[in-house]
């Protein structure tokens, strides 16, 4: 669910944005990202959808050449265009910010994934 629905906001397009993206996310992990999961490393509540996009913005950050590879739902065995689940999971990033003006728009994310 968009912040902007927990967080009474006014609703836009984006939140459409952001709930189609997180589907496309779980498509590509394997698992559901709405699921609350205690976080070791900060010992805190968070979803599995934040710690997702955390643990993934941070190795893409660091260089870490593996974080495609560790993300893609290992059930495919390799068996995916590493080009396809790369723009699916760059996208995403970027569909699931917490601020909605920062987020692409339906359009734009639409485009995108034609193009690739």
């Amino acid at each position: 669910m968009a912040p902007e629905w927990a967080l009474n906001l006014h609703i836009t397009a984006k939140v459409d944005v952001y709930s189609y993206v997180v589907v496309i996310l779980e498509i590509v992990k394997g698992i559901r990202l709405s699921n609350w999961v205690v976080d070791d490393d900060i010992q805190k509540l968070e979803t599995e959808l934040g710690r997702f996009v955390r643990i993934v913005k941070r190795k893409i950050l660091c260089g870490d050449e593996s974080w495609l590879e560790e993300t893609v739902d290992s059930r495919l065995q390799d068996n995916y265009s590493k080009n396809q689940a790369k723009v699916l999971v760059e996208i995403g990033l970027s569909c699931v910010e917490e601020d909605r003006n920062k987020r692409p728009s339906m359009s734009t994310v639409v485009q995108a994934l034609l193009d690739c």
